[in-house]
């Protein structure tokens, strides 16, 4: 599998080619760190490291695709980490020198392993090859719990580090600290300079986000922070910048949103936890069938990642036991950016890449962290690339990836060699489909609102009945992110008893340009249990009566009601001239998002609608 250009990892078939850790076929390329060789920094006295290198001790290293590639493959060539538990590394080194180089670490995405970023040849993509021949050292590894690094039965056998090496889902006390600790052992070594880069998608793009707000912190397995020194020699260490692919800010958010953390402005991460959230039903699914492919702790002996245990009484649904309120707790302090305090400094530098369309970690996980940054007064360069890519009905055409990988290296030059100001801001490019279409427009500023010129506001007066037996059909299950294409497909327009269907504008003779998330406000009356709110925006084409889904979201209401704000999954679309923008609201919409137990009436009243508009 070479760069990003790679297949998913046969897990379970075809199904399981929607997972984590790729849903594409797409090439990424890139001219790497700026095409050419970095020039290293001078101000860090470091060892001369050996003639002949042999990385971690125990990896030999050979010629091969232009560069020395010094591959981790049998079981004496694992290294162990800092609890002892081996790990599968590869170390690519540039064709020649001594070092110390510059270290890019790259992070595989779920059920994938160290193989994800790397490559036969010097072919211009994010891999070892084509960055090691621009000058860096690589490190690719198989996270712990997975394939070699203890993930099969084969790792495992004969192995005693292996008999807690289960995998802790991206969690900064484990996975995380494992990327600082073997990162540090080769600046012990002599061979890289100790500010080092990361990149990593999906999995591993929420493990370059950890990572970069740590920045020179460690978390150990109590939780506290102390800072990052090399094992033996104690060399204070940093991350100097971050790419961050198809990654989250919000673990809690991105499997179970309650609709109360809002993408345009800032929100405390607990309001993210209460109320408890709605499921993601088929992506939860999908990618706890994945996890149990690898090493999953037994059932109620990991407080810390018990996913079998976690898995079970989330999917049985309300009434939810405190045992899920602790579960939630655990993934957003322990699993997730936003459960890391801010240092003094702020994070390193990132690049944050997410999706319009991918319905796992989207937008609005980007646009949290944003906004994170604005109230925290942080002033550390940071660049968000927001386009038609990602998991599920993403489109993730070649020439886009290309290009983002482009912009997102050249950040990372910038800002490790101090060649110029690295770029910030928002780089936007609209979604089209069908799939083989051409890309959207390209839009810049300095955030997502300096995007768009006015805002289109409309009212609803009167009051709108959603009732807990609206939105179970046909239409529902086509519009199942995890297993369905289904995105670009013209829908029908059918409204199910129990809905209210809402008509907010129609595009002119030039179109109407949307820019970010549909936010939704009003008040709310319940009557039964477990309420749930589904909303989804439409473009309806009134010659044909189909329909192409916009955006989408869900709100869990308070038992008692009360105000609603709450934002769709943010997009940039352009509805085409005599088309009609539609809201339509729900009690539920499965498999995407799982029903209630619950039986509930919800009248919404006072309600408004408003969305960025371009030009």
């Amino acid at each position: 599998m070479r760069g990003r250009g790679r297949r998913w990892p046969e897990l379970l078939g075809l199904v399981l080619l929607l997972a984590l850790s790729a849903c594409t076929s797409a090439v990424r390329t890139s001219r790497a760190p700026g095409g050419r060789t970095p020039v290293r920094p001078t101000t860090v006295r470091e060892p001369a490291p050996p003639l002949v290198p042999r990385p971690f001790g125990r990896l030999s290293c050979h010629r091969a695709y232009t560069v020395r590639f010094c591959p981790g493959n049998g079981r004496s060539e694992r290294v162990p980490s800092f609890d002892g538990v081996p790990l599968d590394a590869d170390v690519t080194l540039p064709p020649r020198g001594r070092g110390p180089f510059p270290l890019m670490v790259l992070l595989h995405g779920l059920g994938a392993s160290k193989v994800e970023f790397e490559s036969h040849s010097y072919d211009g993509r994010l891999n070892n090859v084509t960055l090691a021949r621009e000058g860096w050292a690589v490190l690719n590894y198989t996270a712990r719990g997975f394939g070699n690094s203890c993930g099969t039965p084969a790792s495992r056998a004969h192995t005693p580090g292996c008999a807690k090496g289960w995998l802790h889902l991206a969690d900064q006390r484990y996975e995380v600290r494992d990327t600082q600790y073997l990162a540090g052992l080769l600046v012990d070594e002599g061979l890289v300079l100790p500010r080092i880069a990361v990149a990593g998608e999906s999995y591993g793009g929420g493990q370059a986000l950890e990572l970069a707000v740590l920045k020179n912190r460690v978390r150990l397995t109590d939780g506290r922070f102390v800072p990052w020194v090399s094992p033996r020699r104690h060399v204070p260490m940093s991350v100097g910048a971050a790419y961050a692919i198809w990654g989250w800010d919000d673990l809690a958010s991105s499997l179970m949103p309650n609709g109360h953390l809002l993408a345009g402005s800032y929100s405390p991460p607990r309001s993210d936890l209460y109320p408890i959230g709605v499921e993601k039903e088929s992506w939860v699914n999908l990618l706890y069938e994945v996890t149990t492919l690898f090493d999953l702790a037994p059932a109620g002996r990991l407080r810390s990642a018990d996913l079998t245990t976690w898995h079970s009484i989330i999917a049985a649904g309300e009434p939810y036991p405190r045992a899920v309120e602790a579960a939630l707790r655990q993934l957003q302090q322990y699993h997730s950016p936003i459960g890391i305090p801010f240092d003094r400094g702020g994070p390193a530098p990132v690049v944050m890449e997410n999706g319009w369309t991918d319905t796992l970690f989207p937008v609005s996980e980007a646009l949290h962290y944003a906004e994170r940054y604005k109230a925290a007064g942080v002033s550390s360069p940071l660049l968000q690339i927001f386009d038609d890519v990602g998991h599920g009905w993403a489109a993730n055409r070649p020439a886009e990836i290309a290009w983002q990988t482009r912009v997102a290296m050249r950040f990372i030059d910038d800002v490790m060699f101090h060649r110029a100001r690295p770029e910030t801001g928002v780089l936007a490019r609209g979604t089209t489909c069908p799939a083989s279409a051409p890309s959207g427009p390209l839009l810049s500023g300095r955030s997502l609102a300096a995007l768009y010129s006015r805002r289109l506001d409309v009212s609803f007066p009167g009051q709108h009945l959603v009732t807990s037996n609206s939105g179970a059909g046909s239409l529902s299950a086509r519009l199942n992110p995890a297993y369905s294409s289904a995105y670009c497909d013209p829908l029908p327009t059918i409204v199910s008893r129990g809905e209210s269907l809402l008509d907010l504008a129609r595009a002119g003779p030039g179109g109407l340009t949307l820019v970010g998330p549909l936010r939704i406000e009003g008040r709310l009356a319940v009557k039964g249990s477990y309420p749930e709110l589904v909303g989804r925006l439409w473009d309806c084409d009134p010659a044909t009566g189909r329909r192409q889904l916009v955006e989408a979201g869900v709100y869990r209401p308070w038992p008692r009601g009360g105000r609603v704000h709450f934002d769709l999954s943010a997009n940039l679309y352009r509805l085409a001239p005599g088309h009609l923008l539609q809201l339509e609201l729900l009690g539920s919409s499965p498999p995407w998002f799982r029903p209630s137990n619950g039986t509930f009436r919800l009248v919404l009243s006072h309600l408004s609608a408003s969305i960025g508009v371009h030009g």
